[in-house]
Order: structure tokens, then sequence, then C-alpha cells
């Protein structure tokens, strides 16, 4: 447990939970309303609250929305959010207001402790606005409860009536039946409202609580930019009473088109006329954001009858005019839409939940008379504040390097998410490109430490990790990205040069490192455990008996562990791992790999049988761990240099996934292939790669990189942040900038000059490295910022040296 974790009673004193209901009772997508309203003679500098809830809570002032949150978390130990709510405030009656969604089951990235609740501590003056009795509550009028999930990974799609709630009630005073109330009068005139059930801070299940430890999310309301086509027709049978409105959505017989209307744009909503039709019709437009974007959709409707209903379908790419959507009842299940239900006159609401998507398909039905709509969308996405920059005279590289930085934007909300599409979970191997990523991109590693602990707080008996956390996937447990987990404690040292970290996590290495000690055969290697999922990578490489690949992941992990147990002092642990690496690189040697071709087995089947099979994979964790050393160049040239010079690897996708029975790296795995190729010299190899593989994601259209090599059809995730990895290797390798020591303290400057130019930045902790260089016949002109702190080894054509902070600039003789 870290040190931020405390009793709630020290964070939040006499403040108390509350609820509307029984605590515990008929919790599952249930929403709360809660308010209070209060007066002030003057308005605070400053209005400090401390605000969490279980699950999720949007907090408004004076019908003004101000944040939302928590980041994800344990419900023992749940994270608390700080908000300065005085800008928001003024003289006289104020209205501190919360919508609250308990989901009451487990998704990925929540763990339901079969309780809902909400508790905010703060002070207006001299007024105490914390949450106790003098608060009003209610079961949110206007949501559905009972209605399908969005995919088999999340939440629930979300159905409200604004006939039943006209939004007035996050006011001070608001209309309950043409009468403005206030909180004084509101319970009997309004017998919807009650006190709140109480509890007070530290009762279980939220014994402690701890800091958020990240930023709040950037919240800005954005627009889609352009309308990309239409379509009209008859709703299908039984349109009002959907219980699932993708598969709604798919039965509508569609025909699409052209857009007959126009988008009307601003920088903040997109505005739409939709002409009349029928009680029994639909009108349906694809409007465009122009990238893929991360958020909750937004939708005012005016001069509505009531009763006319708004859908809206989510998805990331479209064939031609039609949406790629696929069945709710394959795969993951996805099913990403909403329903809003118009009142009379206007009606506004916002999703509650935030979802990735580039496209939204609005379908209108019911409406006898025209309407206007105005569409937005208000973002949730960590801050990640950009210093890095890339360039060159390539242009497709240049737009593949933007394509990834968007991905990587995209895939970080509250955690580290695999894509915030179907998903948004937290999933610790893609987590570890990830944080690669985003150290080159802005030196930010807070995501990256708070990931470290939230997948240590999630642990099986024996010691795993699971997946990815807060998890209720209890069939998402993979002992290789727990062994990777062991790794990303190092790689937080490497960026930070903070030891802290490790020594608060050594004893839940230990016990994460002896579940593979424990499990060891007498043959000195690993073998498969048919209780868990071993991952590996999707491609279909050997994963039963004695698998090559996981033991060289593990002989990597004991590697790590001992330095990480050496620069905490505990010198005699260090060496007992070093002693199991040294066994398990002896056992791997023995049985699984082939001396005299200098080639590895796929592993041993569980008869001892050598099971053949030739993958990069092996060679590539072979050489980038250090496990024989001797052979890494032939490794190189025999194994890799043919993956990387193959033709593209996607075929047509279906149903059943048929890259899973390729051999050829995941666009994933690849990292740890050109990172054992930059290793040994041929980075001209990796670029080609690069430019070739990632450079059919631009000839798809898409914003951001997909999830592997399929086309994405509705299927796979166009937005996955583990094949985002480019951003590292042309910073490596055309910018010449590679990391060498604890905290940027040593970088090589050795830049590939490809192409006639390029400039940029990479971030450290140190400050910003900037490159350019230009070249003019068999010359280069070489420019190289370093900041104060940093030593770099400089290798260029007739320049080797050790340079220090400053600006250096020479002009080189390429080829000598």
């Amino acid at each position: 447990m870290n040190a931020g974790i405390v009793d709630a009673r020290q964070v939040f004193g006499k403040a108390q939970w509350i609820w509307p209901t029984l605590w515990g009772y008929d919790i599952v997508n249930y929403f709360m309303q809660a308010r209070r309203a209060f007066s002030l003679t003057a308005v605070p500098h400053r209005c400090v609250v401390k605000v969490t809830a279980d699950t999720r809570y949007k907090l408004l002032v004076n019908g003004v929305h101000v944040c939302s949150g928590p980041a994800r978390g344990f419900p023992l130990h749940i994270p608390y959010d700080e908000v300065d709510i005085a800008p928001y405030l003024k003289r006289g009656a104020n209205c501190i207001a919360m919508t609250v969604q308990c989901y009451g089951k487990g998704t990925f990235s929540y763990i339901s402790a079969d309780a809902g609740g909400a508790i905010l501590l703060g002070k207006a003056g001299s007024v105490d606005i914390s949450t106790g009795p003098e608060w009003l509550v209610r079961r949110g009028p206007g949501y559905k409860r009972h209605t399908t999930q969005i995919s088999t990974q999340l939440g629930f799609e979300e159905f409200f009536d604004a006939r039943m709630d006209d939004g007035s009630w996050i006011l001070p005073t608001y209309k309950v039946r043409g009468k403005r109330v206030t909180d004084a009068d509101l319970v009997p005139f309004d017998s919807a409202w009650s006190k709140p059930h109480c509890r007070a801070a530290g009762v279980m299940p939220w014994h402690f609580v701890e800091p958020r430890m990240i930023p709040m999310l950037s919240e800005e309301v954005i627009a889609p930019k352009t309308i990309v086509s239409g379509c009209e027709g008859k709703s299908a049978s039984g349109w009002r009473d959907a219980a699932n409105l993708t598969e709604l959505f798919l039965r509508d017989k569609r025909a699409w088109h052209e857009p007959s209307a126009k988008l009307a744009a601003t920088r903040s909503f997109a505005q739409l006329a939709v002409a009349s039709g029928t009680t029994a019709g639909f009108r349906s437009y694809i409007l465009d954001f122009g990238r893929e974007i991360v958020g909750s959709i937004i939708i005012e409707a005016s001069g509505a009858a009531g009763g006319e209903v708004v859908d809206m379908q989510t998805f990331e790419t479209i064939a031609g005019l039609a949406p790629e959507v696929v069945s709710p009842y394959v795969d993951c299940q996805m099913a990403m839409s909403n329903r809003l239900t118009l009142r009379k006159g206007t009606t506004r609401h916002e999703q509650f939940d935030h979802w990735g998507f580039r496209y939204v398909a609005v379908t209108v039905r019911g409406n006898a008379r025209p309407l206007k709509l105005r569409v937005s969308l208000r973002t949730a996405l960590y801050p990640l504040e950009i210093k890095a920059a890339f360039r060159s005279s390539d242009r497709r590289l240049n737009d593949i390097y933007r394509i990834c930085v968007r991905t990587q934007e995209c895939c970080m909300i509250d955690s580290y998410v695999d894509c915030p599409w179907r998903e948004q979970a937290q999933w610790w191997g893609d987590a570890r490109v990830q944080a690669a990523n985003t150290h080159h991109l802005s030196a930010d590693s807070r995501l990256f430490k708070r990931g470290i602990r939230l997948i240590a707080g999630q642990e099986v008996p024996n010691g795993l990790t699971y997946g990815m956390t807060p998890s209720r996937a209890h069939q998402c447990i993979l002992p290789d990205y727990t062994l990777t987990w062991v790794m990303t404690v190092w790689d937080y040292y490497f960026q930070t040069g903070d030891k802290s970290l490790i020594a608060e996590q050594a004893d839940r290495i230990r016990r994460a490192l002896s579940y593979f000690e424990d499990i060891t055969a007498a043959n000195g290697l690993l073998p498969y455990d048919n209780r868990y999922w071993l991952f590996l990578d999707w491609a279909d490489i050997f994963k039963q008996g004695y698998p090559t690949v996981y033991n060289i992941f593990y002989f990597w992990a004991l590697k790590t562990a001992a330095k990480l147990f050496d620069l905490i002092g505990e010198h005699e642990e260090a060496a007992r791992y070093r002693a199991l690496g040294r066994a398990v690189r002896a056992a791997i040697m023995t049985h699984l790999f082939d001396a005299r071709t200098a080639t590895f087995y796929g592993g041993l089947d569980f008869r001892g049988k050598r099971v053949p099979q030739d993958s990069p994979h092996a060679y590539a964790l072979a050489v980038v761990s250090g496990l024989c050393r001797d052979y890494s160049e032939r490794f190189v040239a025999e194994h890799l240099l043919s993956a990387v010079r193959g033709e593209y690897p996607g075929i047509a996708m279906d149903v059943n996934l048929a890259y899973l029975q390729r051999t050829t790296p995941s666009s994933f795995f690849m990292h740890y292939v050109f990172e054992a190729l930059k290793a040994h010299g041929h980075q001209a190899e990796v670029i080609d790669c690069i430019r070739r593989w990632w450079g059919v994601f631009l000839d798809w259209g898409l914003s951001t990189v997909p999830e592997n090599w399929d086309p994405p059809a509705g299927m796979l995730s166009a937005c996955h942040a583990w094949s985002a990895h480019p951003i590292v290797h042309l910073h490596n390798i055309i910018l010449g900038v590679t990391q060498k020591a604890f905290a940027w303290k040593l970088i090589t400057f050795a830049p590939t000059f490809i192409g006639t130019s390029a400039s940029g930045k990479v971030s450290t902790p140190l400050g910003e490295i900037e490159v350019s260089w230009k070249r003019s016949g068999d010359t280069a002109d070489v420019r190289l910022v370093i900041p104060k702190g940093m030593a770099a080894r400089v290798k260029l054509p007739g320049v080797v040296k050790t340079a220090y902070r400053g600006r250096y600039h020479w002009t080189v003789k390429l080829g000598s």
C-alpha cells in the first residue's frame, strides 16, 4: 500500500457518504442526483472541495459543469479529487449539484463493492457544504435503469427521457410543475426528493482514500467538423421499446447517400436542421469529428413537440458513406449507442459516460415537425503536455508520427488504456509501450507510476497480477504481463531516477516472482498453466507445454529484478535473482535452442518433445534481453531482417480474427523487433518498415493507428496505442537521440540521415533535446541543443566526442 493511502476520516472528516436508498440495494446502473443550495454574502477567493464517488460523478455549481471523476481505483482505498469551485460561485443563492452513476457490477476498469455513494468535503466562506443530511437526493428520473451493456468490458447504453427531467434541478431554485421552489420547500412539493441515507467517512467498503495523483481530465467542448452522409426510412419494428440500440440501428433498412442537409459548425457546436418526418420514420446523419476523439456527446434540440427520439451510434471507421458497425452479438458485443427522448420545446442533455470514436450517427425518430439540433462533445483526456516534435523531408513519416501521437493522446484518460472505444482497459503490456511514447513526448511519468501501483494492487493469492486493473475480468490474468509489470518498475526508475517506487514495491515484486519459482519444472523451464491466459502476442506462436518466448520473458524479468534489488541495497536478493536467471538461461539453451543451427524451437510439449517453429519473437527477445549475446548478430541477420523486409502482413478481416493464424509479430510486438534491430545497427531497415507498414494506416484514411494489421472494419480498434511506438523509433533513428542512463543523464546522438532534412525535439526530465540536420550533396549540417545536467555521446561521421549542456553545430562529410 503506497504512502498516499490514509484513513478516510483524515481527509473527509465529518463529511458523510450519501445515497437515496438503503445501502447496497438495487444499485445496478443507478443514477443519483444530489444538490445543496446555500447563500453567500461574499464570494471566497478559493473554495477547494474534496470529492469522490462510487462509481462516477459529475460536479456542477450553479448549473455549470465543473469536473468529472474520480480516477479509477479500488473501493478499499478509493481515489478522491480536489477542485477549486470558487470561480463558479456568486453572491446570494448558490447550488452545488452532483449526478452520480453506480455501475453496480464490475467492468474491465471498475470493481463493484456492492454499494453506491458520493462524499464531498468543503466550506464556502463560513458555509459548510459537505455532504450530509443538509443535502437532498433522488434517483435520476429521466434515466432508464435496465439497458444493454455497450460492450463486455464497459458500462451501459444510456437512455434518458427529458420529459421526466428538465435539468433545472442543478440551479439554486428550479421549476417543479411550473413553480420555482427552494430546498426548504422542495421535499414536500416533490416527493421524489428526500434527505439522503448517510454514512460516516471511513466506513466499508471505502475505509481508506488516496489522492488522485494525476491531473484532472482536460474537458473542452468541441464540435463535429463535417457531415458525411445521410439516410431516411421507416424505423424497424419495436423501435420505441428497443433493448439494444445497435441491434435496432442494424435492423433499420438504410441506403446511405450524400448529405442533403448542411452542417453549420462553430468551434463548440455544429447545428443541423432536421426536416419533418413521420411518427414512424427516421432520419440519420453521420457526423465526423475529423479525427479520433474521447468524450461525452452533448445534444441540444429545439422545436420539439415532445416524445421525439434522438439515437446516437458511435463508431471509428466508415466504408464509403456507410458506418462500419458490426452485430452487437459477436466479438466484444459492442453496442456503442445512447438514446435521448425530447421534451416539448428545447432539450439539452449531456451523455454521462465518455467514449472514444471519430464518427457519430445521429438518428432522429418520430419527428412530425422540423427540429434544430446542436451537437457537440465534452472531451475527457489526460492533459498531456506535448513538448516533443518531429519533422522530416519525408512527408509520409511526418504523417505516421502525427497519427501515432494522436493515438497516444486518445489512449490516456484516467489511466493508460488499450483503446478509448470498446474497452478503455489498463492492459499492462500495452502500457509499457505507451509509457515509452509518453516519456519521449512529455517526460510525464505520473500516469505510469499510478498504473504500476494499480497493477500491484489486484493480486492473485499466488502473487500474479491481473492483466489490467482495476477489473472484474478474472479470465484476464496473464502471467507474461506479470513479468512485464516487474520490468516496468525498472522502466520508471530508468526514466526518472526515482528509487522510492522500487523500495515501495519490493515485497510485491517478490510475491509476483514467487509464482514462477514455484511452478518451474524439473527441467528448469516455465510450463504453461491452463488456469491463466498466456498471451505473449496475438500471433500464433507456441504457447502450450514449455514455450520458448515465455521462458525468455522470465529470464529478462529475473535479470531486471536483480538490478532493482541492487539499486535499493538488497544485494543478497539481487544475487538470488541473478542465480535464478542463470539457471533459466541454461535451461533455455539446453532444451529450447539448437546451437548447431543457431535456432530456437517454439518450445517443448508436455512430453518433452521439441516443437519446431520459426517466428521472430524468440529472436527479438533474445537480443533485447541479452540472453545469448554471441548469437545476436546472427539472429538479426537470419531471422529479424527478413521479418521487416517483407510485404505488409494485413489480410481481409473476418469474425474469426484471421491474424491469430500468423506467426508475424503483431504491431505491438514489432516494438521489440525494432529494438533488437536498432541495437545492431539496422536503423534504416526499421524506418523502411515503419514507412511501408504504418503507411498503410494512412492509406486507410485513419487518424490514429489501429490494433493490428487488419482493417478495423468495426471489429478491431482503430485507435490502439500499443501500435504507436514509431514515436520512439523516429526519435531514436532520424533525430538520433537515445537514452543511455537513468533520468536521461546520458544519451547517444547518432542520427541516421534518411531523406534530406529533419528537425524536432525529444522531451526529458532535464528539458528538451533539440535536433536539426540538413543534407547538401555529400555533407550534412547538424545542430544539437543539450539541456543542463545531460551528457551526449556524439557519433557523427568524423565526429566522436562527449558533449555537455549547450548548443552545437557540426558540418560533417557523409560516408566518412
